[in-house]
C-alpha cells in the first residue's frame, strides 16, 4: 500500500502535543470509543493538538478508537495519537474512496497501512451505512471541533439519545469554547419545553480530551454500579431456591416436616442463615407450629382408620 503525498506531510507536522506525552495507566475496562472530528487541512493546530491527545489517551488507556480514517485535521491528528500510544484504530472509510486497481483508500491516513490496525469498508449511494458501521458497538462517542459533517453526525446521535434509540454517552470537546452555542441552543431548547430530556443527559461538554476519555469512564463505572446490587440479588433468590430444593428431596423427616411449615408461618430450616439468627420467641414459634401440624395429620389418620372400621362392621 501507499499514501498520497498531501498525506505524507500532514504526518510529518509535530504538534506541541506530542513531544511531552506521558504514559498512562491502563483502565480497569476497555472500551470501544467512537470520535468525530474535522477532516480539514486547514484545521486549526489547537484542535489538532486536542485530537492528538484524544488518540494518545484512548490508547493508553487500552480504549479502542473508532473513526473516518482520515489523513487530515482533527481525524489525521487523532489517528497519529492513537498509534503513537500503541493503541488499537478502526476506521470505517466508504467505499467511493477505493483507489482503483490497489486495496488502498483515497484520504485514508498511514497508520492503516499495517496490520495492527483495521479498516471497515461501507457500501451503499450515500453515508448512511457508514454512520452505523462508525457506532456499532461503541461505548461512548466522543465529538471534537468540526464542520457540517461533524454536526450532522453529532447531532443525528444527540437526537437517537433524546427519544431513547440508543443510551450510549455523548461528549463534546468544547475546546475554546467551540461548542458553546450547541450548549446554548439546548439550555434555550429546554427552557421552551422542547426537549424531553435535560440538556446534560442528552450531550455533556468538557474543555480537554482527557476530560472526555474520563467522563466517558466514569459515566460506564457508575452504571455498573447501579446494576450490580439487582444483579446480587436474582442471584441470591436463586442460591436460595436450589438449597431448599436440594433439603426437600435428601433431607431427614423433620427437615421435611420444616419445610412444609414454611406455607404456614415461620421457615424452620435447621440450616439456613435467618433460621441460626432467629430468636429464642421465634424459634419457640416454629416448634408450636411444627407440633400442631403433626398432632393435626396424626388426629386426620386416626379418624380415617375409625372411619375405615366403622365400615367394615356396618357390612
Amino acid at each position: 500500500m501507499s499514501s498520497t503525498s498531501e498525506e505524507k506531510k500532514i504526518d510529518a507536522m509535530p504538534t506541541a502535543a506530542e513531544s511531552t506525552m506521558p504514559l498512562i495507566e491502563k483502565a480497569p475496562t476497555p472500551l470501544r470509543v467512537c470520535c468525530y472530528g474535522s477532516s480539514s487541512s486547514r484545521t486549526p493546530k489547537k484542535y489538532t493538538d486536542a485530537a492528538y491527545n484524544l488518540g494518545y489517551h484512548l490508547a493508553q488507556r487500552g480504549h479502542t478508537c473508532v473513526n473516518g480514517a482520515g489523513n487530515a485535521g482533527c481525524m489525521a491528528a487523532m489517528n497519529r495519537g492513537a498509534n503513537d500510544g500503541d493503541g488499537a484504530i478502526v476506521g470505517v472509510i466508504h467505499e467511493a474512496f477505493v483507489v482503483d486497481g490497489s486495496d488502498w483508500f483515497e484520504g485514508a491516513h498511514s497508520v492503516f497501512n499495517t496490520t495492527k490496525h483495521r479498516i471497515i469498508t461501507a457500501k451503499g449511494n450515500d453515508l448512511q451505512e457508514r454512520k452505523k458501521l462508525l457506532v456499532q458497538g461503541a461505548d461512548g462517542l466522543v465529538v471534537l471541533p468540526g464542520g457540517p459533517g461533524t454536526w450532522d453526525e453529532l447531532w443525528e446521535m444527540a437526537c437517537a439519545r433524546h427519544i431513547g434509540f440508543h443510551a450510549m454517552p455523548i461528549v463534546c470537546v468544547n475546546v475554546d469554547g467551540y461548542y458553546d452555542n450547541f450548549k446554548s441552543i439546548l439550555v434555550r431548547a429546554h427552557e421552551d419545553e422542547l426537549l424531553y430530556k435535560q440538556p446534560e443527559d442528552i450531550l455533556h461538554f468538557e474543555e480537554s480530551a482527557e476530560a472526555a476519555v474520563k467522563w466517558i469512564e466514569t459515566y460506564h463505572a457508575l452504571e455498573a454500579t447501579k446494576q450490580q446490587p439487582e444483579q446480587k440479588k436474582v442471584i441470591r433468590r436463586r442460591t436460595s431456591m436450589l438449597k431448599r430444593m436440594q433439603s426437600n428431596l435428601s433431607g431427614s423427616t423433620m427437615t421435611v416436616w420444616g419445610r412444609m411449615s414454611s406455607f404456614f408461618g415461620d421457615d424452620v430450616c435447621d440450616d439456613d442463615e435467618e433460621g441460626e439468627a432467629a430468636s429464642a420467641e421465634t424459634k419457640s414459634r416454629r416448634s408450636a407450629t411444627l407440633s400442631g401440624i403433626t398432632m393435626f395429620v396424626a388426629g386426620v389418620s386416626v379418624g380415617l382408620l375409625a372411619a375405615s372400621k366403622a365400615g367394615l362392621r356396618k357390612r
